[in-house]
């Protein structure tokens, strides 16, 4: 019970300080409070420490009291020892199985984060700021507020380190926008999924880095009087005009009698709504054209991180009355949809490494403790002729044996619940072979370098000593 709630205690500070690191890490929006002010955080732990210094307790005496003494008293110790052995070696074996259970959700959260990583967003999320207007109570015109807005476009442009700004309504990830369509030949567009749209300026996607396929982009001559135009995606032009040229094609915004808004362009498709395969429909139209007097600004910088409050302050001084702005980066939104493949991974390699740290211990505690108990039958093999080689081999196999064990007993278990974590995982198998062989790989290694040591000391047994000992 004292070793237990010792370590309970210890593990509670190893708990506060990770807690500590993890928020700031990957739960930054996060204000839960630490382990030691949560009373229902000591109350598990002070449960699960005094279970366990129970059971650890509880579980040799009872052991003992099923004990046939004559049979032990002819057997003799060794032979006792080998039999009480064998509920060490099946908790080993049960650890080993965590072990490998814990680090194949490592290995296969990590390859999800890796796949995240490589997706292609069709736009530069590290080097965009997003500046939002916060009103506060202030109402303007439209006059006012398009004014207002033309203000800050400009304002933005002469901000040193900017390279490029564009209007916005929409963010990736934050928000979105819809109208109805209506496409000559098609009853109803609205069927073939969600279109959703940006109203920009020019500039937008050399602001944003989406690739422009074909065609032109939204410019400063698409005002207010110009016809109106829109720039679709390329997943939103197969969609409603297959095998066709979709340039030049008409779609009507908001209504089937509203006039004609021409594609002069086809862009890159975007990740706006998830990092799935889905299809991405989303087009921009003219700020000037269709709300001038709403959105912000989309801001492309050096440096996304050190520019946030230069533009924050070179912009404020237009904002009227207690009206305010906010500028943040696009990065934020990416990574707060990647949050969970990060928190996978980290949580299960931190779990992982631990598990297979007290593998590695239990695994050199129990060979340790049977190379002692074994000295008798080791000075036997060697007066028998046994080299340190062949000392050494009994010990390693009988190491390998018990981490072979616990890999397959591990790898059954983690074969079992992949289909419950298949759903959290992004372009990644629950059952890929690369990471279960990795993970069997790794655990036998631990398991050849833990018995290493116990091994080295059986190859030095003294024989006379050994004969003499009982």
């Amino acid at each position: 019970l004292l070793l237990a709630l010792l370590g309970g205690a210890a593990g509670v500070l190893v708990a506060q300080w990770g807690g500590v690191v993890l928020r700031s890490e990957l739960l930054r929006d996060s204000a839960g409070a630490g382990v030691v002010a949560d009373p229902r955080s000591l109350l598990f732990a002070g449960i699960a420490a005094l279970l366990t210094g129970l059971g650890t307790g509880l579980a040799p005496i009872l052991q003992t009291g099923r004990a046939d003494l004559t049979q032990d008293l002819k057997a003799g110790a060794r032979d006792g020892a080998v039999h009480r052995s064998r509920l060490r070696s099946g908790l080993l074996v049960f650890k080993g199985a965590l072990s490998v259970v814990l680090l194949v959700g490592a290995g296969l959260f990590v390859r999800s984060l890796q796949h995240v990583k490589q997706v292609r967003m069709g736009y530069d999320p590290d080097s965009v700021l997003v500046v939002d207007l916060r009103m506060r109570g202030v109402h303007l015109d439209s006059a006012h507020a398009v004014a207002l807005r033309r203000q800050l476009l400009a304002a933005a442009q002469g901000i040193p380190g900017v390279v490029h700004v564009s209007r916005q309504v929409t963010m990736p990830f934050w928000s979105t926008w819809n109208e109805d369509l209506h496409v000559a030949g098609i009853d109803s567009v609205d069927r073939l999924g969600e279109f959703d749209l940006n109203a920009v300026s020019a500039e937008y996607f050399l602001t944003m880095g989406t690739r422009l396929l074909r065609g032109r982009p939204v410019t400063d001559q698409d005002a207010g009087g110009a016809p109106r135009v829109m720039v679709v995606s390329q997943s939103m032009a197969s969609a409603l005009w297959p095998g066709r040229d979709p340039l030049g094609a008409c779609v009507r915004v908001g209504g089937d009698t509203v006039p004609c808004t021409t594609v002069v362009g086809v862009a890159e498709d975007i990740k706006s709504r998830s990092l799935g395969d889905e299809p991405a429909f989303f087009y921009y139209v003219s700020a000037e054209q269709f709300n001038p007097d709403a959105g912000g600004l989309f801001v492309r910088v050096r440096n996304a991180r050190g520019a946030r409050e230069t533009v924050r302050r070179a912009l404020q001084p237009l904002m009227p009355g207690p009206s305010y702005v906010t500028v943040t980066p696009i990065a934020d939104a990416v990574s707060a949809e990647t949050q969970s493949w990060r928190l996978g991974a980290t949580l299960f390699t931190v779990f992982g490494f631990l598990a297979l740290v007290l593998a590695a211990i239990g695994l050199y505690s129990v060979i340790a403790y049977n190379v002692a108990r074994r000295t008798h039958e080791m000075g036997v093999r060697v007066a028998l002729g046994a080299g340190v080689r062949d000392l050494m081999r009994l010990v390693l196999t009988e190491g390998a044996a018990l981490a072979g064990a616990g890999v397959v007993l591990g790898t059954v278990i983690a074969l079992v619940v992949g289909r419950w974590v298949a759903p959290l995982l992004f372009q990644e198998s629950p059952r890929d072979p690369a990471v279960f062989v990795f993970v069997a790989v790794t655990l036998l290694a631990v398991a050849l370098v833990a018995s290493l040591a116990p091994a080295r000391r059986a190859g030095r047994v003294d024989p006379m000593q050994a004969l003499r000992s009982e």
